[in-house]
């Protein structure tokens, strides 16, 4: 049996076309129609990827991304985003909620199962370059052996793509990072552009709190953890 996806959408014809193709690919699908029976499987059993509709209805797709990504059961678990719209207002929001990556519809069924299989391939490698063992930034720790984070002696809960991002800056502490080369790292299989980097820090620096200093914007560039106040 392989890797288990829930494929949460209403849209018939876009489940027609995914599941045999995810089949074909080696994943193991479950097809849900209905939110709430996708979030209490999600809960119960959870798969190791959820390919998600956005216009999903009941409840609406983000407001379903919004739950799985406040439940630190699940807060880490890999979603792809779908969406009938393929402008960039709707992959930001994709990327905002916290979607490890985003199609637009009509969709490619065998794009589908690339982009599964590279978003799986991510979750379970992180980062090519992992962060120190301990590295403590101001009141910011980051526990590289149990990929925990704390800010004043508190447990920050992060995505796992906000971990790989977080992770690849200590790896590099004090060293300004473009953000081609962090999409390049954290993102390495996926097509998109350098406004993902920018979106993803704007989240993580939120949950950062009182240490979202420690990283630092070079206008242009791209980003920088530092050593608060030097």
């Amino acid at each position: 049996m392989g890797e288990a996806i829930l494929f949460v959408g209403e849209d018939i014809a876009v489940a027609e076309a995914a599941v045999p193709a995810l089949s074909e690919a080696g994943f193991d699908v479950v097809v849900q129609a209905d939110g709430e029976a996708a979030l209490e499987r999600v809960a119960t059993e959870p798969p190791a990827l959820v390919v998600l509709d956005l216009q999903l209805r009941s409840p609406r797709g983000p407001e379903v991304l919004r739950r799985i990504r406040r439940d630190e059961s699940t807060e880490r678990l890999p979603v792809i985003a779908l969406s009938e719209r393929k402008d960039e207002i709707d992959r930001i929001l994709a990327f905002e909620l916290g979607a490890d990556d985003f199609l637009g519809k009509p969709l490619s069924a065998r794009e589908l199962a690339l982009r599964a299989r590279a978003v799986l391939r991510r979750a379970r490698c992180g980062s090519s370059s992992r962060p120190p063992t301990s590295l403590v930034v101001g009141e910011l720790e980051i526990d590289g052996t149990t990929k925990k984070v704390r800010v004043a002696g508190r447990e920050v809960h992060l995505t796992q793509v906000e971990m790989r991002l977080l992770g690849d800056l200590a790896a590099r502490v004090g060293t300004v990072q473009r953000r081609e080369q962090l999409l390049q790292r954290v993102w390495p299989d996926a097509d998109l552009g350098v406004r993902t980097v920018d979106t993803h820090i704007r989240r993580l620096r939120e949950k950062l709190g009182p240490a979202a200093d420690a990283i630092e914007t070079i206008r242009g560039v791209g980003y920088c953890l530092r050593v608060m106040g030097s």
